[in-house]
């Protein structure tokens, strides 16, 4: 049973919605009716915001100018943060004041920042986003939201609607198994609803703690836990509601645009497009063409809702697959969300492999704290293992990715007493080296 305070403060925050305008419940409204309505009707109205989205780019922004009377998204050419470092005053709608604009600011996993300017109302429909993703996977305003990411002494400080959304930072940096048992402790002495939030390593940290330490289910309420940034693996999966009788949902999201897909109930391992706030296509790896239907590709998105500085045809640098049907209500789902294209991997006769037969095979290494995969030649790949103890199991481990790369692969394998942090606060399970050479 939910705290009073919990229930109260689902409540403020609707009321302060509704105090500004009630934008965020009208966004959400859309949304739902987007993804859950009819399906001509959706369609209709998708193409109708689409349209808005390409007129106002071209009417106010110099980069898109050129493109006059816009009457197809096939006209617009990809873009990448490279261009829109480079042309970020072309990007920038002239419909909005400096005082309007709302820098976002990413530093991604090489730390090279990237900025784009949003605005009040897609700040809102973010926000609405949030809400229904959430809450598809059980979330409810209010819940004890346990957020697992990288924090700075700015942003891990306490805010207003940080205390509304009874949020508590917890930092991967840091995050070790004193801290996992510290976390699990507070859990089990807290009668609070809580919510998990953040990255998938995070998850796999706890489930590892939970298993090394026998610890048995444990005993608390949670009420859902999403996984976001990286890619979720079987094993955390099936632990997280082997211990805390909840399933874990991976969000596919990124800071300059916002949630794009998610698993939701019954989506399996499939992720939901958000269709109602973007346009989502796959390209080919290696040219600006749409892909063939079920085939790997760049994730390429249009945000119908940032009129600040219009993103179309944004090549995110992630990899992924539509899947080839739609659900009862036309709705799109991703098959496949991968890290980033330098992340790739390549059998050893140059046929691009998906980076899932990693995740999918280390989870049975229970021994192994952490790992990292780099390919650094045609048919050169080395295993980096953190363990404490011996590994015995190396051919085993060897000859099992040798059958997805190649029997011909040179396999070595390394031992480190640490995976190094990136500066966005992962660590990178797989790395190509050797990519830029590979044709």
């Amino acid at each position: 049973m939910r705290k009073i305070t919990e229930a109260g403060r689902e409540k403020i925050f609707w009321l302060f919605d509704k105090l500004q305008g009630a934008a965020i419940r009208r966004h959400y409204a859309d949304i739902a009716m987007l993804l859950q309505g009819h399906q001509e009707a959706s369609d209709i109205l998708k193409q109708q915001k689409l349209l808005s989205l390409l007129t106002h780019a071209v009417a106010t922004t110099p980069f898109y100018q050129p493109y006059k009377e816009p009457a197809s998204l096939h006209q617009f050419p990809v873009i990448s943060k490279t261009i829109i470092r480079e042309n970020f005053d072309s990007f920038t709608s002239a419909a909005f004041t400096k005082d309007q604009q709302v820098p976002t600011v990413t530093s991604g996993s090489t730390g090279t920042p990237f900025k784009v300017l949003h605005h009040a109302d897609k700040k809102k429909r973010n926000s609405a986003d949030t809400m229904y993703f959430a809450q598809k996977a059980g979330y409810r305003i209010g819940d004890r939201l346990m957020y697992m990411k990288i924090w700075s002494a700015n942003n891990k400080k306490a805010t207003l609607p940080g205390i509304m959304q009874n949020m508590v930072p917890v930092d991967v940096i840091t995050f070790n198994d004193k801290e996992v048992a510290a976390l699990v402790k507070q859990m089990e002495t807290d009668s609070s609803s809580f919510a998990f939030l953040g990255y998938s390593s995070a998850l796999e940290l706890i489930c590892q703690w939970l298993d090394r330490s026998g610890h048995g289910k444990v005993n608390a309420t949670l009420s859902s836990a999403i996984s976001m940034s990286e890619t979720l693996n079987d094993y955390t999966k099936t632990t997280i509601e082997k211990y805390f009788g909840v399933p874990v949902y991976s969000r596919y999201s990124n800071l300059e645009n916002g949630i794009l897909a998610q698993q939701v109930p019954g989506s399996g391992n499939k992720y939901l497009v958000n269709t109602a706030s973007y346009v989502v296509e796959i390209f080919k790896v290696d040219k600006d063409e749409p892909a063939a239907p079920g085939e790997l590709g760049r994730i390429i998105v249009t945000d119908l809702y940032n009129y600040a500085m219009p993103m179309i045809r944004y090549d995110t640098g992630d990899i992924g697959r539509l899947s080839m049907e739609k659900d009862r209500a036309g709705n799109s789902y991703l098959d496949v969300v991968e890290g980033r294209k330098l992340d790739l991997l390549y059998a050893t006769d140059g046929t691009l492999v998906s980076s899932y037969i990693v995740y999918k095979n280390m989870w049975q290494y229970t021994e192994i704290l952490q790992y990292q995969l780099v390919q650094y030649g045609p048919k050169d790949y080395v295993f980096r293992i953190n363990m404490e103890g011996p590994f015995t199991k190396e051919q085993q481990l060897t000859a099992e990715f040798k059958q997805y790369l190649g029997a011909d692969a040179n396999f070595t394998v390394e031992y480190v007493d640490e995976i190094p942090l990136l500066a966005s606060g992962k660590r990178k399970k797989i790395a190509n080296t050797y990519h830029n050479t590979v044709k």
